[in-house]
């Protein structure tokens, strides 16, 4: 009776150390790591007491570990070849979550609680609220530091930036959280208590989106609300047809007549000229030097350690960088940097398999996957905290719920 208690202890926290996870959105970027380590470490525990430990049999759940560990294993290998050790050790270091989450899992599989309906429920509604909670409190702190004037919506951005002490942001991580957030939306609204507090918060969450004007995410999310609205058999034609005109209307009003955004939006005309300097002709400049790199050294890559000296070479022989680094800001290129084609084929491979599992379950958790896949095409997100922590822990959880829910 006493171990049975113990164990039930034990399942307890680890649930609340998980659904803890969820609830990044509000903890300051410092102290995200140790709780990761907390989770891990408490992870190990459980399987050592439950005899979690790998076996023979366990077939399915081994080759998904295999699999979801595969990206982190190919960039770890890279250090062997990497000049730069030191550099590269840091990355590995941040890249750590592209390992632990798959492993905590895997060791955590027998945990059926874990991994149930309403504990992915409360998960995705921690993260939710937390966004909610975060970009609320964002507000009030800018309204009592007087920020809230007529130039709120340009110095925005900036703000976030660079204002908010340990919670200071790119605008394209908050964008992130506030995307996957409204995505997630999808089915929470269908609880009833939490139906008018959700349609609520989706309008802030939207009006922050818009404040943050990074075009990217604002497409992204835009064609799957069209996607979404358009296939959805619940709605009438009717419906769709005047949501979606509504919808566009309010859209192409925002781009037009908002300066932000709508000089994010007429920068594409100015791609191929190289006197004018933009975000986008940046990226166009940034794609030929990541190519122009690539081609030395196609098959195994420089590795990990050595990517930003290679990219900081080339990137000094063009003006238009004003020798400043960038990274690639296209995931695909920079890990090709790092570990050529070889390494590129190995993390496809884990996409697209997760993609796949995902699309067979459901729209929302294929929208999710699908939003990262999208955004690394012009962002580096496993080249920042905050992305690889979204990204690994979201993808892992996916993958492991749809795998033990299937055999349940």
């Amino acid at each position: 009776m006493v171990r049975f208690f113990k164990e039930l202890k034990l399942k307890e926290v680890l649930r609340l150390l998980f659904l803890n996870l969820f609830l990044f959105p509000i903890y300051p970027d410092n102290i995200k790591p140790s709780l990761i380590v907390l989770f891990f470490i408490a992870s190990i525990i459980f399987a050592y007491k439950n005899n979690s430990i790998p076996s023979l049999s366990d077939y399915k759940h081994k080759r998904l570990l295999i699999l979801n560990s595969s990206l982190f294993l190919v960039l770890f290998v890279s250090l062997v070849y990497s000049d730069n050790l030191k550099f590269g050790l840091n990355c590995i270091l941040r890249l750590s979550p592209l390992i632990i989450f798959p492993i905590s899992f895997f060791l955590l599989r027998s945990h059926k609680v874990l991994f149930s309906q309403n504990t992915f429920k409360k998960a995705k509604s921690f993260f939710y609220f937390s966004t909610l909670l975060l970009f609320i409190n964002i507000f009030i702190l800018f309204y009592f530091e007087g920020f809230v004037t007529k130039n709120y919506f340009l110095n925005y951005s900036y703000r976030i930036i660079f204002q908010l002490g340990k919670y200071s942001m790119h605008p394209i991580y908050a964008s992130l959280i506030i995307s996957i957030s409204l995505i997630f939306s999808i089915s929470l609204i269908k609880i009833k208590k939490y139906k008018w507090f959700i349609l609520f918060g989706n309008m802030l969450l939207i009006g922050n989106l818009i404040l943050l004007s990074r075009k990217s995410a604002i497409l992204i999310m835009s064609a799957f609300f069209f996607s979404y609205i358009f296939f959805n058999k619940k709605i009438q034609l009717k419906r769709k047809v005047i949501f979606i005109l509504l919808s566009f209307i309010i859209g192409l009003s925002i781009v037009k007549f908002t300066p932000d955004i709508s000089n994010r939006f007429k920068d594409i005309n100015h791609l191929f000229d190289a006197t004018k300097i933009s975000s986008t002709n940046i990226r166009f400049n940034l794609t030929n030097v990541a190519i122009k790199a690539i081609k030395e050294k196609p098959i195994f890559g420089y590795g990990v350690g050595d990517t930003k000296d290679v990219l900081s070479i080339l990137e000094q022989n063009n003006f238009v960088f004003k020798n400043k680094y960038y990274n690639s800001h296209n995931q695909f290129l920079g890990l090709t940097i790092s570990t050529g084609f070889f390494g590129l084929l190995i993390f496809m491979n884990f996409l697209i398999r997760n993609l796949k599992n995902s699309f067979l379950v459901s729209f929302e958790q294929f929208s999710v996957l699908l939003f990262f896949t999208v955004l690394m095409l012009i962002e580096n997100i496993l080249d920042r905290q905050n992305g690889v922590i979204y990204f690994a822990l979201i993808i892992n959880y996916f993958s492991f719920y749809n795998q033990i829910d299937t055999e349940k």
